[in-house]
């Protein structure tokens, strides 16, 4: 007798998961692109879409599948559209914005995490409670992010704090230089829409943080810190031991940071799947005891919880709550004995985690750690059956699990790339072509690290023991990072500034997808896929390269307290002016735009005061003038000193005038006034944005 089915089941079917959640991510990329599409008009949508699915459910009339499967899409689409609108702070009525229109309104706040120290001020993410004016007080909710301007004296606020300050708060705005992280849609996505600057002596505190109000996981995650703190004298392990095993990034030192991004292992330091089956190990290992197979369950009963209270001690990240949730859904498969479907697993904990948090689509930590997850569900078996070695080798046990250990992640690592790599570049603009030692070193570096930070944790009330844990981590956590700073000298440079468009993206996608088919499921269809993908990514490429061979442009670059400039000419840039910032800060405003523009190379700077960019003239005057008049098309005041508009309209006649960050906020908005009044076009670069042209965009 012949098994059923006959046919092989298709992804969909096997994963039906896939099918509400497909719909569900389009429903929440509408909100996000077209927030004026208001909820009522949503609503009405989802509720005719279940009508209409009701009526075809109980009539169950022939060739009604496709308005089922119409209205099914519909109704899961603009759920989720209704999802991220309801998610979506800033659409309360109880926003704090709404409430703080009146100069002389007054916010109470509770300040949610530690403040930040950065150069000039004190970045302070707060949860505004309060709005208070003369009319009375209002219960307010919303995040915003409030900046103190340092003085002589230390910060005084900590988490917890409650504190009064104005209520003259401002949309979160980005700097406006080419190509730049868009910051305040990534503040967006994370329901913070306002910041306020203010001086220390405008913010009062109104009470201190209770520490009998905080939660069980609050109190053992600050416990665990202090820990930690006492045990490990070096700041920058430190730093990162807090990071991987407790999800506090408060010390993590960035130049860390940017070697493990180099070098492809980043994500070793947020809280996944590797933490998850690490503590699970632990509380295995614990219960040893049990010998009978038939109580395996009860590691998993008494896991579950364990794991929970970690994931939310640890901050919840989306990573985090992605293999908790995975191993939640594998533990209950495991009680009830139902057969696993991994990958139906991971499109139901996508579901679940977008149904709670819809803008998480959007975060970089969710999309590679599901992407790496669902990479390695696909690939790792072909990809240890094609490492693996073909004769078997005679060996002791203990070095034989190694060797397969090895092999296992030499495997998983290949699988994890082969679909990590494009985000990976499209994000970051970086490959790491070390990232197969490094993954495997990191993988053994990870589990030492994580256990000894255990030992150190569990440890702690024996001074002597903890203090050896303590000292065996820095010694192993600095032999790692000087062997990364050693595989970062194998990148070429070029490899810093790769570039990917979205359509680049998708295509490369295709790409892979069609190779899939072709090698894992012998399907011709997938040679023509990946060669038609290839195809359109090769043409897109060539044009894009052709473009920035033909590009000229002039940029005067959004950065405080500076007028930089630079000529882009092809693929080379030249700087035009002399800088008096740090060279890092330079750096982070100006290499999206030469990533973009692929011009990342540096070619002879030049002091010319006359430049022709695109047809256009442009005069950088570094000092005042008098006569005229003069024909040019853009006049740059490169000086500081006392404008007179109407002067300078009379020199320049036909000009644009273009002023720089050599002017301070109340100068530069006495400029606009003249401006305006004189009729005179101007840009300021401090208001609106970098001033860059001239050469046409690039379609791709």
């Amino acid at each position: 007798m012949n098994r059923w089915p006959l046919n092989k089941a298709y992804t969909w079917e096997s994963a039906p998961f896939l099918r509400l959640l497909l719909p569900l991510a389009v429903g929440i990329m509408a909100y996000d692109n077209f927030p004026e599409w208001n909820l009522f008009n949503a609503l009405i949508v989802v509720v005719l879409s279940f009508i209409v699915l009701c009526i075809l459910m109980l009539r169950k009339a022939s060739g009604s599948q496709v308005i089922l499967f119409v209205a099914v899409n519909c109704l899961l689409a603009c759920g989720g559209h209704c999802i991220a609108w309801l998610n979506d702070s800033g659409r309360q009525p109880s926003f704090y914005e709404r409430h703080c229109y009146k100069d002389n309104t007054t916010c109470l706040a509770r300040i949610i995490a530690e403040p930040n120290d950065k150069e000039h001020s004190w970045k302070i993410p707060v949860k505004v409670i309060r709005a208070i004016d003369s009319g009375g007080i209002t219960y307010t909710s919303g995040v915003g992010i409030l900046y103190i301007y340092k003085d002589d004296l230390p910060m005084l606020y900590h988490c917890g704090d409650t504190i009064l300050l104005p209520g003259k708060w401002e949309q979160v705005a980005n700097a406006g230089n080419p190509h730049e992280f868009d910051h305040a849609r990534y503040l967006r996505h994370n329901n913070i829409c306002c910041q306020q600057f203010c001086a220390a002596k405008a913010v009062r505190l109104h009470a201190q943080h209770n520490t009998a109000d905080e939660s069980a996981s609050e109190r053992a995650h600050k416990w665990c810190m202090v820990q930690l703190d006492k045990y490990i004298s070096d700041v920058p392990t430190k730093g990162l031991i807090q990071a991987m095993l407790l999800g506090d990034e408060v010390n993590l030192d960035n130049d860390t940071r940017q070697s493990y991004s180099d070098t492809g292992i980043v994500h070793i330091i947020a809280i996944s799947g590797g933490n998850i089956m690490m503590f699970f190990a632990v509380i295995v290992f614990l219960l040893r005891w049990i010998k009978n197979k038939k109580y395996n369950w009860i590691a998993y009963v008494v896991a579950l919880p364990l794991i929970w209270f970690y994931v939310v001690m640890a901050g919840a990240s989306p990573s985090a709550i992605r293999a908790a949730i995975m191993f939640s859904l594998l533990a209950v498969g495991i009680l009830f004995s139902k057969n696993n479907n991994s990958l139906n697993q991971l499109f139901a904990t996508a579901f679940i985690l977008l149904c709670a948090q819809p803008m998480w689509l959007y975060s970089l930590g969710f999309q590679l750690s599901f992407v790496a997850v669902l990479a390695i569900i696909i690939f790792y078996a072909p990809a240890y059956k094609f490492i693996q070695p073909k004769q078997e080798v005679k060996m002791y046990k203990w070095l034989k699990w190694l060797y397969r250990k090895l092999f296992e992640t030499i495997a998983a690592s290949l699988a994890a790339e082969i679909l990590v790599a494009p985000l990976v570049v499209y994000y970051f603009h970086n490959f790491p072509l070390m990232f197969l030692v490094a993954n495997v070193l990191a993988f053994a570096f990870m589990f030492i690290v994580l256990l000894l930070g255990m030992l150190i944790i569990g440890f702690s009330w024996l001074p002597a023991v903890a203090t050896i844990f303590g000292i065996i981590n820095v010694w192993l956590v600095g032999c790692f990072n000087s062997l990364l700073k050693w595989l970062q000298l194998f990148n070429p440079t070029s490899f810093h500034f790769l570039k990917l468009t979205l359509p680049q993206l998708v295509l490369l996608y295709l790409v892979i997808i069609g190779v899939a088919l072709l090698l894992l499921r012998k399907q011709k269809r997938g040679l023509f896929i990946a060669l038609g993908s290839m195809c359109g990514l090769l043409l897109l490429m060539c044009i894009g390269k052709w473009y920035s061979l033909q590009q000229e442009r002039f940029v005067v670059y959004n950065i405080g307290k500076t007028n930089h400039m630079e000529l882009i000419s092809g693929d080379h840039y030249s700087v035009l002016s002399q800088d008096t910032v740090a060279p890092a800060k330079i750096r982070y405003a100006t290499e999206p735009a030469h990533i973009h523009w692929q011009a990342w190379q540096r070619a002879v700077d030049t002091r010319d005061s006359l430049l022709y960019v695109g047809g256009k003239s442009i005069l950088i005057l570094n000092e005042p003038v008098s006569g005229g008049p003069f024909e040019v098309n853009y006049v740059v005041i490169n000086y500081h000193a006392d404008i007179n508009i109407k002067q300078l309209h009379d020199v320049f006649p036909d000009a644009h005038l273009v002023i720089g960050n050599n002017y301070i906020r109340k100068e530069q908005l006495a400029i606009v006034k003249a401006a305006g009044d004189a009729s005179v076009g101007l840009h300021v670069v401090g208001i609106d944005g970098a001033c860059f042209g001239w050469t046409s965009w690039p379609p791709f």
